[in-house]
């Protein structure tokens, strides 16, 4: 077998042969209720990747605040907001837009805020009507809306995964330890261990690691363990202290000042803030 294939063959393994897996996708006309601070992020879908794509031409400032950045919308341009990223919007006026949430079970997606500080792209002569396509089929349960539905969005988002984006030698030489990282992450993971599955030593995983994906080894284990506390903080009863101990933390006051930190809020206010029912589907 061909190192090329070998090398491709990796790729495809961490890109994933997923599906695209859309839960929301609709045109809307979107006013001052868009612009809440107490944002509900149980109704707004907070752990799906969304794209967003803006078609008026009011002028009006739209932005919507992440864990790392602030993201305007302006029109003309496709974004792309990773999931358990947002932690609040704000709208200045009225603004059109289009919006897909969904998911995709691939590492590609688990590491692209880290190699990647690209969240919108020009959008083309094709943009609007590979939205459409979505809207219309995504709730089909048939092969061709199946197709059309995939195919549309491999093409919204096959800009944002241009190169630069990706460095195939260090997904391919990493792949081992991201896979382990991700099952588990939410146990103690020791740099030794990690660096035991390439047969490197320490110290030159750790610079090697952070080299390839602009994050330390412990601050991407970290952050995962983030995510799926938002996640249990929204779909589960546990307290704060058991979901601590149950990402991986073993110090519940360390959890709470990372998670604050992070989030801008403590985890109580991000379980607990709310809005109307009958807003939960404006994003």
């Amino acid at each position: 077998m061909s190192e090329k294939f070998m090398n491709e063959n990796s790729i495809d393994n961490i890109i994933g042969q997923h599906n695209y897996a859309v839960a929301f996708a609709e045109r809307r006309d979107i006013g001052e209720e868009w612009n809440r601070v107490e944002w509900n992020v149980r109704h707004h879908h907070i752990g799906l990747h969304r794209l967003y794509f803006r078609t008026d031409t009011t002028g009006c400032r739209a932005v919507v605040h992440l864990t790392d950045c602030e993201l305007e919308l302006l029109p003309g341009y496709v974004y792309f907001v990773p999931a358990y990223s947002v932690r609040q919007s704000e709208l200045e006026g009225e603004m059109s837009k289009y919006y897909i949430h969904f998911q995709a079970d691939s590492l590609i997606f688990d590491l692209y805020r880290y190699l990647s500080g690209k969240y919108s792209v020009p959008a083309d002569h094709m943009t609007e009507a590979l939205f459409q396509t979505v809207i219309q089929n995504y709730t089909r349960n048939s092969p061709d809306a199946f197709m059309r539905v995939q195919g549309a969005m491999s093409l919204l988002l096959s800009s944002f995964f241009a190169e630069p984006f990706i460095d195939r030698k260090n997904l391919v030489r990493f792949e081992g330890v991201l896979h382990y990282i991700r099952a588990h992450f939410r146990e103690k993971i020791t740099l030794s261990e990690l660096s035991s599955l390439m047969n490197i030593s320490t110290m030159y995983f750790s610079n090697s690691f952070k080299s390839a994906f602009h994050i330390s080894p412990k601050q991407y284990i970290l952050n995962m363990r983030l995510t799926e506390s938002q996640r249990l903080l929204l779909q589960t009863d546990l307290s704060v202290k058991e979901i601590a101990y149950a990402v991986g933390f073993d110090n519940e006051n360390y959890f709470s000042e990372f998670f604050a930190a992070k989030m801008g809020m403590s985890a109580l206010k991000f379980r607990n803030r709310d809005l109307p029912r009958s807003m939960e589907s404006l994003l």
